[in-house]
């Protein structure tokens, strides 16, 4: 950068000196020795920029309110969550305390009612019979399943056939 003058050939070297060359007027040397000296970190910054470029820009003001907005919001969330998290460690505790209860509650519910004393009384009152051998039956699974089918040929068969299931079906409901 050239600081203009006449018959000056000052040229700027980033470190704030100028280096002047013989000039005809004292008046001029004077005001760049004084230019010299002012350095640009001591220049205001809004002398640096235009006016235009000092007034807030709409998109820069709403995205910080975005930025804020959404900080906020998720530390509402954050908040909710240790609240949800609490009160589901409370409620699993609750929960313990129940299952150990009605361990507690079973037990005396079984000490309360004999079984064998109940089936003693019920045998010897006519209420209640001992099971006969008869009564029970024993699955042999051993085989395989078979199935046997029988079909009819003609309509007279399946009209029989119907006629004896309907009658059997009449007979188990009454």
């Amino acid at each position: 950068m050239k600081i203009p003058g006449k018959g000056l050939g000052a040229v700027y070297d980033g470190n704030a000196a100028l280096k002047i060359e013989a000039s005809e007027e004292p008046m001029e040397q004077t005001k760049v020795h004084e230019q010299a000296r002012k350095r640009p970190e001591s220049i205001p910054v809004a002398e640096k920029l235009p006016k235009a470029a000092w007034k807030p820009l709409p998109l820069l003001v709403t995205s910080i309110f975005v930025v804020a907005a959404i900080v906020v919001v998720t530390l509402m969330s954050y908040a909710q969550l240790v609240m949800v998290n609490d009160q589901a460690v409370s409620l699993r505790n609750d929960l313990n305390e129940l299952k150990s209860e009605e361990t507690k509650l079973m037990a005396q519910y079984e000490l309360a009612y004999d079984l064998q004393e109940i089936e003693a009384q019920m045998l010897s009152s006519g209420q209640m019979n001992k099971i006969q051998s008869w009564q029970t039956y024993t699955l042999e699974l051993a085989e395989p399943d078979q199935v046997e089918y029988y079909q009819g040929s003609g309509i007279k068969e399946k009209v029989i056939s119907f006629a004896k299931d309907f009658v059997n079906g009449v007979k188990e409901y009454f």
